[in-house]
């Protein structure tokens, strides 16, 4: 008997269920369990066919089911609020009908042997009928931190090439095995699975840099992103920035001209981190600080901290202390100032 302790599973059938009752107890524990929301014409009462098995093994979530009973699968923001989701992955229709696909930002119909990139903690809405389907989940900062502009390929269909032809089959490949494999059998397949679905991701970033022009705010976002996700790291330069985004160190410049330079942005986004820190820990250490939001010194950090917010670390931590927020407001932010802001908080809500 294989041993296994790094992978959980669940079956789904609601053919086991009362015929009367089929629908409204699966809407409930789909709802409850992923935030999905279920419609179906119909009255609730009708029988309502729908089987399926998930799988839960290192670095990815990968399930399987199958509509005999057309139906709609909502995630909105209800369904968000239930059940966080923070996974980046890919849809799979293996067969059936087409399988129509409103999005946030418009809609996307895919047909058999499609894969679909999607991001489950933006609103969707899947219509199946007939369907057999494959889904696919990383985990969105892992794959963020190898794809930056991973949040842009949203709601594509995944181009045919080599590695998405490989990658259908490994999906169903290593699905049907990982129930024979002990733990570290599923540790190599999930890594393989994991790994194969990058490099999809990161195939079609570049193609999609290379075949159609990016506006310039699309990429700003993504640098922003980037920045957001290492502000830590002390090698932080343009340059690393440039080279994980895909673009050139010239370009990097050009576009953060709606700003200013990347070297500014790092430290804005520094800084707010900074205060961040400094606001949920009004005794936390000013070294410890800097140090974790990659400042290299503590003197720098105060000087930095002291020309953005008009005040030093300290009395700002004392501000806090004392729920003085006006501390921030000492000196007003010139214009400059908020129109990064905004910037930022666009790429945040990207």
């Amino acid at each position: 008997m294989v041993e296994q302790n790094t992978l959980i599973s669940h079956r789904f059938d609601t053919n086991l269920l009362p015929k009367k009752q089929q629908y409204a107890l699966f809407r409930e524990e789909l709802f409850n369990l992923a935030g999905y929301e279920v419609d179906r014409p119909g009255p609730v009462e009708d029988p309502f066919s729908l089987t399926g098995e998930a799988k839960t093994a290192p670095k990815l979530l990968i399930y399987t089911y199958q509509t005999l009973t057309p139906c709609v699968f909502h995630r909105s923001e209800r369904g968000m609020a239930r059940a966080e989701r923070n996974y980046f992955g890919v849809h799979f229709q293996f067969k059936g009908e087409d399988l129509s696909t409103p999005l946030s930002e418009g809609s996307a119909h895919t047909r058999t042997g499609d894969l679909l990139s999607l991001d489950t903690e933006r609103p969707s809405s899947y219509q199946h009928k007939g369907a057999t389907s494959y889904s696919l989940n990383l985990h969105r900062k892992k794959v963020q931190e190898e794809v930056p502009g991973i949040s842009q390929l949203h709601g594509m269909v995944l181009r045919d090439s080599p590695v998405t032809r490989i990658l259908k089959t490994a999906i169903t490949g290593v699905f049907s095995e990982l129930k024979h494999a002990d733990d570290r059998e599923i540790e190599t397949l999930s890594d393989t699975l994991y790994r194969l679905t990058v490099d999809a991701f990161r195939h079609q970033w570049i193609q999609e840099l290379e075949t159609r022009e990016i506006r310039d705010e699309t990429v700003l976002f993504t640098v922003v992103d980037f920045i957001h996700q290492n502000f830590h790291r002390r090698d932080l330069t343009p340059e690393v920035i440039a080279k994980a985004v895909g673009i050139s160190r010239s370009k990097l410049y050009q576009i953060c001209q709606q700003t200013d330079t990347p070297q500014r942005l790092i430290r804005l986004i520094r800084l707010e981190k900074a205060a961040g820190l400094l606001r949920a820990d009004a005794t936390c250490n000013i070294g410890d600080v800097a140090y974790k939001t990659g400042f290299s010194t503590r003197p720098a950090f105060s000087r930095a901290f002291m020309e953005y917010y008009g005040v030093s670390p300290t009395d700002y931590r004392e501000g806090i202390r004392e729920k003085l927020p006006e501390f921030q407001r000492l000196i007003p932010p010139t214009e400059r100032d908020w129109r990064l802001r905004y910037s930022l908080k666009a790429a945040a809500l990207g």
